[in-house]
This record gives C-alpha cells, structure tokens and sequence, in this order.
C-alpha cells in the first residue's frame, strides 16, 4: 500500500462529510443542524466528524468556503477576459444572480445567515462575501480611474447598493418561486447603475452603444 492511498481516503471522507452537512445545512438552520444528524447521513459515528473538523461551526465554514472557492475559481478568469465596465458589471451582477437560479437552495442559507445575525460581522461567512465583492469592487474602482465612471463615485457606497438590491430581489424572487433571468435583469440593472454613475460623456457613449446593441438583436431576432 502506497503512502498516498490513506490520504485519498481521508480525502474521500471529509468531502462525502461536508457533502452530508450540505444537504443538513440547507434543509435546517444552523441552530437546528445537528453533528449527530450529518454523522448519520454521512454514514460514520460522531467522534469521525471531529477528526476532520472541530466542531458544527467548523463544518458549517467549510461547507461555505468550498461554494466559495469554487465560485471564485469560476470567476476569477472569465472576468479577466472582459474588458470594460459596462460589460464587467453586467457579468458579475448575471453571474451572482445565476446562483439562485443554479443552486436557489444554498442562495436562501446565505441570506438566511447574514441576514438579521448578530454574529454575522466578523464570521468565515461576513469574510467569504467581502472576499467576492472584491470583484465588483475592483470594477468599480477600474472604471473610475479609466474615467468611464465618475470620479466622486465611492465604490464601497456603489458594492452595497449593487449587493443589497440583488439580495432584496432575489429573496423575493426565491420566497414567491419567481423565474429569474440573470441576462436580462443585470442589463437592465447595469443600465440603471450607469445612469447615474457613468461620467456625461461615457454615459452618452454608453447609452448610444445601448442603443446600437439593442437595434441589431432586433434585427437579428427579426
């Protein structure tokens, strides 16, 4: 037996115990969860979950970095081949509403532990968002200096209203079992954010771009 086939195992079983916490973690808040209940569902004995992690608040961080890291990893290059702002803002904002759509499950655990949780500010879930709304504050901060946005626009300010009205939406669209179409609602969006945050002349060549863009889908579609 070779050194690296106990490591694949203890590999195996730490993902088939942070996929068992997954579905308890969706299914029940975490007050709720259980380490007895993922021990079950995971097929092992409690004292096993407690070899890998060391304790429900661990696995519950877990469970969240690994969405996380993979949402990034996702991300992180396709951002890196669209340039402009108008474009990169309206990808991250259909990207972050294709998550509902994806995965509507884990997009209600999210806003249900930020939401309203005191202990929320300072948690592996307060800094896990704050690492992905770098993205969209990296953009925001790029299109200023690019002069494609306004010079007195505070991206911090411009992040939360752009997180909290996507947060807003899709609680509403989750709880009513509406359709979302990610594509279609960030362009409209974007369109909106820009009508106020785009320098005048940017806005003005923005908006003919809009314009120009719309004209030949239409005739496409046509």
């Amino acid at each position: 037996m070779t050194v690296q086939a106990p490591r694949r195992r203890k590999s195996a079983r730490r993902a088939e115990i942070l996929a068992a916490a997954r579905q308890v973690f969706l299914e029940r808040a975490f007050d709720e969860a259980s380490i007895s209940e993922i021990a079950a569902r995971a097929g092992c004995v409690e004292g096993t979950i407690y070899t890998y992690f060391r304790g429900k608040r661990d696995l519950f961080d877990a469970v969240l970095a690994e969405f996380y890291d993979r949402l990034i990893a996702d991300i992180e290059p396709r951002l890196a081949a669209i340039s402009g702002t108008r474009d990169r803002l309206t990808y991250l904002i259909a990207r972050h509403l294709q998550i509902a759509v994806d995965d509507p499950a884990f997009a209600r655990l999210i806003v249900r532990e930020s939401r309203g949780q005191s202990l929320y500010f300072g948690s592996k879930l307060h800094a896990l968002n704050r690492r992905y709304a770098q993205f969209l504050q990296s953009t925001l901060r790029d299109g200023v200096e690019r002069g494609e946005l306004r010079a007195d626009l505070d991206p911090s300010l411009a992040r939360d209203l752009v997180f909290g009205g996507l947060e807003h939406h899709v609680w509403h669209g989750l709880g009513r079992q509406r359709r979302l179409d990610p594509n279609r609602l960030a362009a409209t969006m974007v369109d909106l954010f820009l009508s106020g945050w785009a320098k005048p002349a940017a806005r003005d060549e923005l908006s003919g771009l809009a314009r120009r863009v719309t004209r030949l889908e239409q005739r496409l579609g046509g």
